[in-house]
């Protein structure tokens, strides 16, 4: 049995019938789209926890009745205005077993045409592109940015290209 002692517009707290608090977070999807010229895109956002900005790859929430890949390609578009030909799902774990069940979505973006239609700056305060390299060095504050970016890194590093096209 579990009890649940917050509910907010984001996240659920519940206590498990162990006595463990337990997050109850929306899955999120996580893109690294990588254009011909092999520069990845990113983006600076705004992010109170860090008390500042952070670049990362383009990332969003899953929303109800979305499956990740939608979310990756909704995300890329409002994020980037770009969209892809070729999609790969890399990865899919949890973020933090110890007390939260979002999951997070791992895919790889590629043959990427710039399509406009992206979000006015707001919370995303820039958009970039940067060699693989240099995108790990800008993402450094950001672990998940990080994992995707080196699973798609050793990805396109074995010569594969994503599995299906868009």
């Amino acid at each position: 049995m579990t009890a649940e002692v917050f509910k907010g517009r984001l996240i659920t707290v519940q206590i498990d019938e162990r006595g463990r608090e337990v997050v109850q977070h929306p899955a999120a999807s996580v893109i690294v789209a990588v254009d011909d010229q092999k520069m990845v895109w990113l983006v600076r956002s705004s992010r109170p926890v860090a008390e500042g900005s952070l670049v990362e790859v383009p990332a969003g929430m899953v929303d109800p009745g979305e499956s990740p890949e939608q979310a990756a390609r909704r995300e890329l578009h409002e994020e980037c205005g770009v969209q892809a030909d070729r999609w790969e799902e890399l990865a899919s774990a949890y973020s933090s077993p110890g007390y939260s069940d979002e999951r997070i979505h791992v895919f790889l973006a590629t043959e990427l045409r710039h399509v406009g239609g992206e979000e006015a700056l707001g919370e995303i305060e820039g958009r970039l592109q940067a060699p693989m390299e240099e995108a790990l060095e800008l993402c450094s504050a950001n672990l998940q940015s990080l994992a995707a970016l080196l699973l798609a890194g050793r990805r396109l590093a074995a010569g594969g290209r994503p599995s299906h096209p868009g």
